[in-house]
């Protein structure tokens, strides 16, 4: 849901905003989208959703704008290389393993319950009295489907604890598309082990006090953006400086406003290069301990 808000926010600055025009032409914006990053949304879903609001768009304000989905990291990179697309929405991995950060310029990002960021927690059932991932050997894990970054954290704790990758560890390694399935699963001792981001935790508990009481984090991986836009450097600077000045007030429409508040989210803000480092520095990490261990 959070990563869905992100492709609104997109569309939704431009029924706000003016007309940009280069060459007496209308400006074009044009995004390419990263659905295997996401793995709380269905595609269908997020389709329907932007048709709907680029259809808006082209009734109200005179700018061209559309929207590529891509299953392909390398096809997006490779469309934005090619200016086929000059915006990009991901979450940060795929951007870092991909991107050259010389070729990106600053889109913007969501401030969620006061942080851009988000912690990635371990947890486990109270009553399984696992408190530690080194006891973790031969248990269940459960992992949400297309997460690069929960994937890798879960390398990288087996790798420290046991020298191998999560794979080799665990007896069973399930995947599941939504944050809510896990800490459900958790909660029902139907797994002995999750990895879930602490935002749609803190969701979870306010519907269900219970579940706090009922689970343990083990271990956490702090500042983690989930979501990012970047557009490319050649961007025309006019257009690129109006989208992000109109997303930026967002909080201050009373649309805006509402779609804010359906997503938990406070208000919207500046993205730069320097918001990938924390995922680089767990790529790092990660590449570390696999030559430790070859």
């Amino acid at each position: 849901m959070y990563k869905l808000f992100i492709s609104f926010l997109f569309i939704f600055f431009v029924q706000n905003s003016f007309a940009v025009e280069h060459s007496h032409q209308p400006a074009n914006v044009r995004t390419g989208f990263y659905l295997k990053a996401f793995s709380d949304i269905d595609r269908a879903d997020i389709e329907v959703a932007l048709h709907f609001w680029i259809n808006e768009i082209a009734k109200k304000a005179n700018l061209s704008t559309s929207t590529i989905f891509y299953d392909s990291i390398e096809k997006m990179h490779h469309d934005f290389i090619q200016h086929k697309i000059n915006f990009i929405l991901s979450s940060p991995l795929p951007i870092v393993n991909k991107f050259d950060p010389l070729i990106l310029t600053g889109g913007y990002k969501v401030i969620w319950d006061g942080s851009a960021e988000d912690n990635l927690l371990v947890m486990t059932h109270k009553q399984s009295n696992l408190r530690k991932f080194s006891e973790l050997k031969n248990k269940h894990i459960s992992l949400l489907t297309r997460d690069p970054v929960i994937q890798m954290y879960a390398d990288i704790l087996a790798l420290e604890n046991f020298g191998k990758k999560a794979k080799q560890v665990f007896k069973q390694i399930s995947n599941y598309k939504k944050s809510n399935q896990l800490i459900l699963n958790l909660f029902f001792n139907k797994t002995d082990v999750i990895l879930v981001y602490e935002k749609f935790y803190k969701l979870a508990i306010e519907l269900n006090p219970q579940i706090k009481k009922d689970t343990r984090i083990i271990s956490r991986l702090e500042k983690i953006p989930r979501a990012l836009g970047y557009f490319h450097k050649d961007i025309d600077p006019v257009l690129k400086n109006i989208v992000i000045s109109e997303v930026e007030k967002l909080h201050h429409y009373t649309k805006g406003q509402q779609l804010l508040n359906i997503f938990h989210a406070d208000k919207t803000v500046r993205s730069s290069i320097a918001d990938l480092k924390s995922t680089h520095q767990l790529k790092l990490r990660y590449q570390r301990l696999i030559k430790e261990n070859l």
